[in-house]
């Protein structure tokens, strides 16, 4: 099937203002939710309306994302079907946002990648931004850290957030498109939120606030963030309140504040190889859950 088969538009998009691409996929690795949970809060935020959808039957293995049902009174009322979906969202800034949410494709990455790009073309597109989040040697009690991995057109945006400094290992589609996209001279920058990886495994709403604000100053939006930060605050009052009933966890807790606290030691930082290792445990084990 052709990129324009792949692809069901709703109806003709309006022109949109020097358009950014936010890129949030569900599958692969997303520590504690962070970039699923901040472009949900963006897409409601924005009130952003669905303009096209791709074909699922295309892209998903629903034996590995199985539909949902509702069953009422022994009847089947309806069947909530995986869904990859592009939404529009008009800003206050300088740039409108075009938002790819949804699974991961299980298969068909080449052609996932490449209906993407028709689909930016046809938008107008002027940058991508993917988002993602993995398990680190963070403290939750110091604010969360974001860093970037540009493709070869990217480098000069979001340029005062640091690089990765090496990494090695599995990728997921988002970053897949990140590589792809300089082919269709589009600069793309991935972003990563650093979560503690002793609670990787459950919703981080500070790691999506971190993002939502890193994301509104980088493309000069003004984005309501106090839901978002009501969540993160008692979120972290429940984790001190669960790490202070433990003295392993109190402990482990003191000395990662330490290695956060040392910039001047770069042997107390964790290598490629640390945060390769560190990523595949935690695939491990959200595939035992």
């Amino acid at each position: 099937m052709a990129a324009d088969e792949l692809l069901k538009w709703l109806d003709s998009p309006a022109p949109l203002r020097r358009p950014v691409l936010l890129v949030a996929l569900d599958g692969f690795i997303d520590a504690g939710s962070v970039a699923s949970s901040a472009s949900m809060f963006l897409r409601h935020r924005w009130l952003a309306d669905m303009i096209a959808e791709f074909d699922g039957d295309a892209f998903i293995d629903y034996r590995a994302r199985r539909p949902r049902v509702v069953v009422d009174n022994g009847i089947v009322r309806s069947v909530d079907w995986p869904r990859l979906q592009l939404f529009t969202a008009r800003t206050d800034g300088p740039h409108d946002v075009t938002l790819l949410l949804g699974p991961e494709p299980d298969m068909r990455w080449g052609a996932f990648v490449e209906t993407v790009a028709q689909a930016c073309k046809r938008l107008g597109i002027e940058l991508a931004v993917t988002l993602g989040a993995y398990p680190a040697a963070a403290p939750h009690t110091r604010p969360v850290g974001i860093v970037r991995a540009t493709n070869t057109l990217g480098s000069e945006a979001f340029s005062d957030i640091p690089g990765v400094t090496g990494y090695t290992g599995p990728v997921g589609a988002a970053t897949a498109l990140q590589a792809a996209l300089v082919e269709h001279d589009i600069p793309t920058v991935g972003l990563w939120a650093e979560i503690p990886h002793y609670i990787a495994g459950s919703p981080h709403p500070p790691g999506a606030l971190a993002l939502v604000r890193r994301v509104a100053e980088a493309l000069q939006i003004e984005v309501d963030t106090t839901e978002l930060e009501a969540a993160a605050k008692l979120h972290l009052e429940q984790v001190d309140e669960a790490v202070a009933e433990h003295e392993e966890a109190v402990a482990m807790v003191t000395g990662l504040e330490r290695l956060s606290d040392s910039e001047d030691d770069d042997d107390a930082l964790p290598t490629g190889e640390d945060l390769a290792a560190e990523i595949e445990r935690f695939l491990r084990s959200g595939s035992d859950e």
